[in-house]
């Protein structure tokens, strides 16, 4: 199984910190480092930065060698599919064909009501992201492309710059183990399915929804140490910086490096592609690299 390293960067991170771990993740053989993308701190706290992931991964670019590079994810709430696809093929053409583009339908409704980004119901919002994916697709295909949907109308478009990767960039859909039409849309429409938190039955109930027609990938938290006290230790410090909900650890890589391997273990039998794991302390180094010995040695 692949490991990939989501860097939470709304999370107080400056760019030096992401490029630390960035760097961390592809010197331990990681496959990507995909940044979330908010605009207000997810965790609720409003005094923790939340930088533009755009121009920081414009950043890792220039910084980094092989990993690779995106967003987990990008809210359709925020953009015109015309920009975000813009953004994507000018980050695959600046790290020489290392971009992926992922999508979401947005969740985080106080963040949308504080900038002033409409947040219509779950169904509108579900549509937006099918059609953006449509769009997308369309632009970065080579053809002049023209599309009349509900909400998007383009004419005669001639996209630049053409993506390096052919037929394009990965595109990624996330969503909830939970989520009925989103493993559908992406199946349709994209490379790769991720859901937040699985467990591995529900893992291989959405991977019978996918039928193989794309990835299914996991989002998680991981805190892995020699101990379980010493995790329990970590734990307690760096969990601040998440919600209540998601500090329960039940749905975590948790523990040690033999759990972990029992986790990883689990989720490649239950059909899961690749395993995402959100960092935002300068310790999550030490969890990435364990994380990396565990997968090397299954």
């Amino acid at each position: 199984m692949k490991l990939c390293a989501s860097i939470e960067i709304q999370e107080g991170l400056s760019y030096p910190d992401t490029l630390s771990l960035a760097r961390a993740a592809e010197e331990s053989g990681y496959d990507a480092a995909l940044l979330a993308e908010h605009y207000a701190a997810s965790s609720g706290f409003p005094d923790r930065s939340a930088s533009d992931a755009w121009v920081f991964l414009g950043a890792l670019a220039r910084d980094t060698r092989r990993i690779r590079l995106g967003t987990l994810v990008s809210p359709v709430t925020f953009r015109h599919p015309s920009v975000i696809a813009k953004l994507a093929a000018s980050l695959d053409n600046l790290s020489d064909g290392r971009a992926e583009l992922g999508l979401g339908a947005g969740w985080l409704e106080a963040e949308h009501e504080a900038y002033g980004f409409p947040f219509p119901a779950a169904k509108e919002r579900v549509d937006l992201l099918e059609e953006q994916l449509k769009v997308i697709a369309g632009l970065w295909s080579g053809r002049t492309f023209s599309h009349t949907g509900a909400r998007y109308r383009l004419r005669d478009c001639t996209f630049t710059p053409a993506p390096v990767q052919q037929p394009h960039p990965p595109l990624i859909v996330g969503g909830r183990p939970t989520s009925r039409r989103l493993p559908r849309l992406a199946a349709r429409h994209a490379d790769e399915y991720v859901v937040s938190l699985p467990t591995a039955d529900e893992c291989e109930s959405v991977a019978q929804v996918l039928e193989g027609r794309c990835d299914l990938s996991v989002f998680t938290y991981a805190c892995v140490a020699e101990t379980e006290a010493e995790a329990d230790r970590i734990h307690r410090r760096t969990t601040a910086a998440l919600r209540p909900e998601m500090r329960q650890t039940k749905r975590w890589i948790f523990g040690t490096q033999s759990s972990a391997r029992e986790y990883l273990d689990g989720m490649a039998a239950a059909g899961v592609a690749r395993v995402f794991v959100a960092v935002w302390d300068e310790c999550h180094a030490e969890t990435i690299q364990a994380l990396a010995a565990c997968n090397r040695s299954g």
